[in-house]
């Protein structure tokens, strides 16, 4: 479905939702159970306190690179009040935004200075490193609401406590009317370097992006009430795309989001939680999460009955974790998604006898000077695509939004930086992100497809692959890996292992072995701690 057609944004689509099961429990955190007539009741609340100060939509019109609507930062963990709070910015016709909080000081600072949001939702844990980066930040105070955590830090001066702005917020005298081309902002990672915050209308927000496939608010409202068995688990931090449109896409359905009480991901505490919430959905971040509870479960952990599908998304999930996860959940459907922040889902995995993914259907690769789309007729290597419900573009910044969004044979298309092989049969084959190609004497080398072959070998736990310099091969490819028992493969086992499936040029030069590879909370590598290792 098109942009042009969809009448209705994702907060029009949740409200049609409640309506049809208000008394059918909404989010769920340890003992707290909130109903979806209770958050609907305090996502107005909420935003009636943000309107009451003034916040909402900004003048007309705005460029793609801008945002129609002031924005709202969220500094919490999984916590009721993260997805509350962007209920309530809508119902105020403002954008949340997500905030990675491991994030010290000076980069809250920079993302405050990009952002410049008018108000700021926050848990106290996070107080000290806020106001430092307040302080130091230039761009005015927002307004701050703070949750209580137990941490037992104090609020920055002038900060409201949650409830109370909810208890003392009055319906304004002209009543704010949301739209779906409202927005909301999505920042990335900054794994690989400052975040970039995208801007999504809530119109697209309500399709493909968050794997929403209804027609209608009727058909919503008259499908949600016979799905009561929906009980979803964002296992990662919702301020990482993945566990926030896994959970919209929930929602949409009319089921329950149950939430974590862990400040990390625990292996066993999370399929206890699958056992005693009947979760029948649950999202995870590829190896990063399959083997931890692959581990779990083959220590003895009981399998929760009720799991019926599971997401990943956002790193490699390899066909030995995969094909673990199918035997320990019969009848199992799980999904593996390629996409990015910009562009949405771009392909699925749905079999691990499917050898390639699949492209969806606004997928496509465009050459390598952006001049035309491949096909059959014109194979080559070019540059994942997507076209379809896509985001407005880069919030602040005209060049990269100018550079990625672009319009290519009648189509406007989000162009990705990730590499892709059309062939003579216009089969497309996914090659990996740009930045993680190794050049080994002018050989090209995608350290996904590395990776790939090097986790399914039975006594690998873990793997990264990347290049570091070589005098001789101008770079070479090394590999961290995690043994999965007692046994380290030695070079030249390695190469016969991985000889059927890698050219021997692609087979890493280097290895070495470690106890564990860091990884950020949303799965992805930490590239620095790893590049510093192998003195790279």
């Amino acid at each position: 479905m098109s942009e042009a057609v969809r009448d209705f944004g994702i907060l029009q689509l949740w409200d049609a939702v409640a309506g049809a099961v208000p008394e059918r429990e909404c989010i769920v955190q340890g003992e707290r159970r909130l109903s979806w007539a209770e958050v609907a009741e305090r996502t107005t609340r909420l935003g009636w306190w943000l309107t009451g100060r003034g916040f909402g939509p900004r003048p007309e019109p705005t460029a793609d690179w801008e945002s129609p609507n002031d924005l709202v930062g969220l500094l919490m963990r999984n916590c009721p009040e993260y997805l509350e709070g962007s209920l309530g910015a809508y119902r105020a016709r403002c954008a949340p935004f997500n905030i990675n909080y491991r994030y010290k000081a000076d980069e809250l600072a920079h993302l405050f200075a990009d952002a410049r949001p008018v108000a700021l939702i926050y848990q106290l844990e996070f107080a000290p490193e806020l106001e430092a980066a307040i302080e130091r930040g230039g761009v005015g105070r927002p307004a701050l609401i703070h949750v209580e955590d137990g941490s037992g830090n104090e609020p920055p001066a002038g900060s409201v406590p949650y409830e109370d702005a909810l208890s003392t917020a009055s319906e304004p005298a002209e009543p704010v009317v949301p739209t779906p081309d409202d927005v909301h902002v999505l920042y990335t990672g900054g794994t690989t370097g400052m975040p970039k915050g995208v801007i999504w209308n809530l119109r697209n927000l309500a399709g493909r992006p968050c794997g929403i496939s209804i027609d209608s608010l009727e058909q919503a409202a008259s499908d949600a009430p016979r799905r009561g068995w929906l009980r979803a688990l964002p296992a990662p931090p919702l301020m990482h795309g993945t566990a926030a449109w896994f959970s919209y896409g929930a929602w949409a359905r009319g089921g329950t989001l149950v939430l974590s009480e862990d400040h990390s991901f625990d292996a066993a505490r999370t399929l206890e939680l699958c056992r005693k919430e009947a979760i029948t959905w649950m999202a995870i971040v590829g190896d990063a999460f399959a083997k931890p509870l692959l581990e779990a479960l083959e220590e003895g952990e009981p399998a929760p009955e009720k799991m019926a599908y599971i997401f990943s998304s956002g790193a490699v999930l390899s066909n030995s974790a995969w094909r673990g996860l199918e035997g320990y959940f019969p009848g199992l459907k799980l999904v593996n998604a390629l996409g990015s922040s910009e562009t949405g889902p771009q392909a699925l995995q749905t079999s691990t006898g499917q050898s390639h993914f699949s492209p969806g259907p606004g997928t496509c690769v465009v050459s390598e000077d952006h001049s035309m789309v491949l096909d059959a007729e014109h194979p080559g290597v070019g540059w994942l695509s997507n076209a379809g419900e896509l985001p407005r573009g880069y919030l602040n910044d005209a060049e990269r939004t100018e550079r990625t969004f672009k319009v290519v044979g009648g189509r406007r298309l989000a162009i990705s930086g990730d590499k892709a092989e059309v062939d003579a049969s216009g089969a497309i084959t996914f090659l990996g992100r740009e930045s993680n190609v190794i050049n080994s004497a002018g050989e090209k080398i995608y350290a996904d497809e590395v990776e790939g072959v090097l986790a399914a070998l039975p006594e690998v736990a873990d793997a990264l692959v990347f290049g570091r310099p070589s005098e001789r091969w101008g770079q070479e490819v090394v590999a961290l890996l995690v043994a999965r028992g007692d046994e380290r493969l030695d070079r030249d086992a390695l190469r016969a292992a991985c000889d059927e499936h890698l050219a021997g040029y692609k087979i890493p030069k280097a290895v070495e072995w470690v106890p564990a590879i860091r990884r950020f909370d949303n799965g992805k590598p930490d590239y620095k701690w790893a590049k510093e290792l192998v003195g790279a």
